[in-house]
């Protein structure tokens, strides 16, 4: 073998090695059943998931530890790492939008729209950017539909549009009442479906019992009050 030849192949191994790092970098833990668990209230469940997989070098397992840290401050820090060090990362965009949220919570407004301009130059296909009119909020008509009742029993949150639909139309062929509605969960939207409406708890409880028993959908009663 010659030296060449032997320069060549070191050379080949280091770029096989070093694409494998950079792939391997790139391509980060799915955090969407962690971020589901969080919407659910299994918090234990979510902090669990993210003790087994911690890393400071996966963006996407950061995002979930923000997520998950009860201090507002401390979040909004860890928001700030992501979105400066991981720029290209899953959930930068969805960093980006909390720490916009953070600053209008706080009254702070021009510091929200400075984060907010750089939300929409730097991902200007982000789906949070129709969260951010806080003055004229950007509603469907099934999402203004709710607003005549208070409950109704959550029977899916899909990140997929299609699996929504899915579920939605099989309960409607069933004769339930169903709408599908967009929320903000974890930094992520969900689409999320919507069966049957209750002005009260109890109204609502039959429902969660039929979709168990006949559909094995382990629902839940959400009070709508809280996300108007």
């Amino acid at each position: 073998m010659t030296g060449n030849t032997k320069y060549f192949t070191g050379a080949l191994f280091l770029i096989i090695f070093f694409g494998g790092i950079i792939k391997t970098f790139a391509q980060e833990i799915d955090i969407k059943d962690a971020l589901i668990d969080i919407e659910k209230g299994e918090i234990d469940k979510a902090a669990e998931f993210l003790k087994q997989n911690y890393s400071t070098s996966d963006p996407s397992i950061l995002f979930l530890d923000a997520v998950l840290t009860k201090d507002g401050k401390s979040a909004l820090n860890k928001y700030t790492t992501i979105f400066e060090k991981f720029p290209e990362s899953r959930y930068a965009d969805a960093a980006l939008y909390r720490i916009f949220t953070y600053y209008y919570s706080v009254g702070a407004y021009n510091k929200a729209e400075y984060y907010l301009d750089l939300l929409k130059a730097k991902y200007p296909s982000s789906p949070y950017l129709k969260f951010t009119d806080r003055n004229l909020p950007d509603t469907t008509d099934e999402e203004e539909e709710i607003n005549e009742y208070r409950y109704a029993v959550q029977a899916g949150a899909f990140l997929k549009r299609d699996n929504a639909e899915r579920l939605a139309n099989q309960l409607k062929a069933d004769g339930f009442e169903c709408v599908i509605i967009n929320r903000e969960i974890g930094g992520s939207i969900f689409n999320i479906v919507l069966a049957g409406k209750f002005e009260n708890e109890n109204d609502g409880r039959p429902l969660l019992e039929l979709l168990e028993n006949k559909f094995n959908i382990k629902g839940r009663l959400v009070d709508l009050d809280r996300d108007r």
